[in-house]
């Protein structure tokens, strides 16, 4: 008798250090984000119209200039559903539009172009001037490619056929996933998303494995009709 309250003694308290852990990993992770989330009123990007060029804002840069146009962190809007800038320029024909993004977007520079995250639904795009106003286009899977070298693209709808099983390699042990099919992934994380076997990369849909490990797309409370989870197994 004494020998089974023990051990299932020890099996609730590993049970309980183990979802602990999850716990304190995803808010690790969350606080990061925070962290790395640019602050209100922050100006941030600089682009320039005549060479079509973007690059991080310097404090050499004007707000009234007629070439350029400078990007700054605004409030999000009152429904909470999207992310902007404020734009800075003194150009006449440029509209003093406010320039929205995605709800929570990951803004980012590559060869002097501006790209964007969205983490809710795992897509990417590049930021574009249009001449009037500043437009997302979204990135084709080729361009993912060249962005991210070195990443195999796992897209969502092999994942909605069931467990997907990949080899495991350690030439090819970067993925990134993609979303081809419209799926919502708000507070969804990758478990374990901070182990030794896998760790996750600059933005939410991106991992790198170095082991055989089980992973699930999932959110914070588990799988559920409303919420499925998604499962990769790296063999």
């Amino acid at each position: 008798m004494k020998k089974s309250y023990i051990f299932g003694t020890l099996v609730g308290i590993i049970l309980i250090l183990f979802f602990t852990s999850i716990l304190y990993s995803l808010d690790r992770h969350e606080e990061q984000r925070d962290a790395n989330t640019p602050r209100i009123g922050k100006k941030m990007w600089t682009y320039n119209m005549n060479k079509y060029e973007w690059r991080k804002y310097s404090e050499n840069d004007s707000d009234t200039s007629k070439e350029e146009i400078v990007l700054q962190v605004m409030i999000p809007d009152g429904k909470g559903e999207y992310d902007g800038y404020y734009l800075l320029t003194d150009n006449a024909q440029v509209p003093k539009e406010n320039v929205w993004i995605g709800e929570s977007s990951q803004e980012f520079l590559r060869n002097k172009k501006l790209y964007s995250f969205f983490p809710r639904h795992y897509e990417f795009y590049e930021v574009i001037f249009n001449g009037v106003k500043f437009v997302p286009r979204k990135l084709e899977d080729n361009e993912i490619k060249t962005l991210f070298k070195g990443y195999e693209i796992i897209k969502i709808s092999e994942l909605k056929k069931g467990i997907l099983e990949i080899p495991y390699s350690k030439r090819n042990n970067q993925f990134i996933l993609i979303n081809d099919i419209g799926e919502d992934f708000y507070k969804y994380y990758i478990v374990p998303n901070d182990s030794k076997k896998l760790q996750l990369g600059e933005f939410s849909n991106q991992f790198k494995v170095t082991d055989k490990v089980d992973i699930k797309i999932q959110r914070l409370e588990g799988c559920t009709k409303a919420y499925p989870c998604f499962e990769i197994n790296i063999k």
